[in-house]
């Protein structure tokens, strides 16, 4: 009996033994598995972050210095990111204040992301840190012609997009073509649309009426406002849906392939604001920091448009930006032009070629950058300006692709069907009299920071404490 006793003790003792073990497992396991599942946590903070970078807020591109989410619910998981912002790199003084200012020059980054998991039995925390470098990355703006008040397009105009029928013009007041014009792309209008004769191979969205004779869309129409957004199609043929705030009226054998829904308001179409191209010195030379961010330009001064203009009339192999201040006229008439390298004329007075002018880039094909820069307050009326681009009468850029912006008026009119490839950005845009525009979206330096490129100098975890 003792025997039996002594050896019930001795199996109940191993068996204490054993399940103490494996609750003592079972608990590391759990922690163990909190503690990787932390450090995942705290690597997504970092993923997600560097992230966030490539894409900002085009209204205030900077980076942020904090960044938190909650991921799961039983545990929960979440991370806390926190960053220093430094304007060199390596960093060679203190952080940046935050929030840091939107036309701050930021070089490089400290990156803190704490990983935490809570679990019913307690909360475990890691730590991973990385310094990264960033290299602002600058993109062009989405539209072959850009008008902030009305666009006026005028007999025999072709728009061709750059990757398919991606051709778009956008004008933030009425849109108003005329006479035989091919869009490839679509029209996009805060005011009303007005087309006469013509194809568009894409959409037509007004926010008010939209009025269409003698043309075919190949996509869908819409008008947005409640009541005053009608659409009324004359000879015209939609292929896809037409939705209106108002009524949609057909008449001459017009029709609609797909859809019509009148009496539907919907909201306008996406806002662009006017695009405020500056003249950023540094980023024409490539001095600002971290990298250069436009390229090798050699900045030459002109207080006078005549010598300006003797410097441009002559080749120069090579990168230049002609940058002429004060106000003054700079112009050209039956000029023949021969372009040997990128060539940016930034002025602060109008820019006008008449009658024939060829311009040409020899040697290879390069970029021509016509800018008359922003400027708040610039006064642009009455018409015309001191600011205004004029580009008429047969003239033709060839084997070079053309910025041209003016926050006041510009005209193109006679131009040859040779094409012109680039974009066009103004205030108010009126083209006349045949022409062809051959989309291509130009990146200005200086202008429309969309984010930075992070290149990793180190990763490691670190304590939490």
């Amino acid at each position: 009996m003792i025997t039996a006793i002594l050896v019930s003790l001795v199996v109940l003792s191993l068996s204490l033994g054993v399940s103490n073990l494996a609750v003592h497992n079972s608990s590391q396991s759990a922690f163990d598995r909190d503690r990787v599942m932390a450090i995942h946590a705290a690597e997504a903070g970092l993923d997600n972050y560097l992230s966030s970078l490539t894409k900002l807020d085009p209204t205030n591109p900077v980076p942020t210095c904090t960044s938190s989410l909650n991921v799961g619910a039983s545990p929960v998981e979440h991370y806390d990111v926190s960053v220093q912002l430094f304007d060199t790199w390596p960093p060679t003084g203190a952080p940046l204040n935050c929030p840091v200012p939107a036309n701050q020059a930021v070089a490089g980054a400290l990156v803190i992301s704490k990983g935490t998991t809570l679990s019913a039995a307690s909360a475990v925390s890691r730590k991973m840190e990385t310094a990264v470098r960033l290299t602002p990355i600058f993109g062009g703006l989405n539209q072959a012609i850009f008008s902030n008040d009305q666009l006026n397009l005028q007999n025999k105009l072709d728009v061709n997009g750059n990757v398919g029928n991606d051709g778009d013009v956008y004008t933030n007041g009425n849109f108003l073509m005329q006479n035989n014009t091919v869009i490839s792309g679509s029209v996009y209008a805060q005011g009303t649309v007005y087309i006469n004769q013509g194809v568009v191979k894409q959409d037509v969205w007004g926010n008010g009426a939209v009025d269409l004779h003698n043309i075919s869309v190949l996509g869908k129409v819409t008008s947005s406002t409640q009541n005053t957004g009608t659409i009324s199609l004359d000879i015209a043929h939609v292929y896809g849906d037409a939705k209106a705030g108002g009524a949609i009226t057909l008449s001459n054998n017009s029709q609609v392939d797909g859809s019509q829904t009148p009496n539907s308001p919907s909201g306008p179409p996406p806002k662009v604001d006017f695009p405020q191209v500056p003249y950023v010195t540094c980023a024409w030379d490539g001095s600002c920091p971290p990298l250069p961010v436009g390229g090798n330009y050699t900045i030459v001064p002109f207080s006078d448009c005549t010598l300006a203009k003797n410097f441009i009339s002559i080749p120069h192999a090579g990168n230049y930006v002609v940058r002429i201040s004060p106000t003054c006229a700079l112009s050209w008439k039956n000029s023949n032009l021969s372009i040997g390298g990128n060539l940016a004329i930034i002025t602060d007075g109008s820019f006008t070629l008449s009658q024939q002018n060829s311009w040409t880039g020899v040697g290879g094909k390069y970029t021509l950058f016509i800018i008359r820069p922003y400027q708040a307050g610039l006064p642009c009326s009455p018409s015309p300006s001191p600011y205004d681009v004029n580009v008429s009468n047969n003239t033709s850029f060839n084997n070079l692709q053309v910025f041209v912006y003016s926050q006041c008026t510009i005209n193109f009119g006679n131009n040859n069907a040779g094409g012109f490839e680039g974009q066009i950005i103004g205030g108010q845009v009126n083209i006349t009299n045949q022409m062809v525009v051959n989309f291509k979206p130009i990146t200005v330096p200086g202008f429309n920071k969309i984010g930075y490129r992070s290149d990793v100098s180190y990763l490691r975890e670190i304590p939490t404490s």
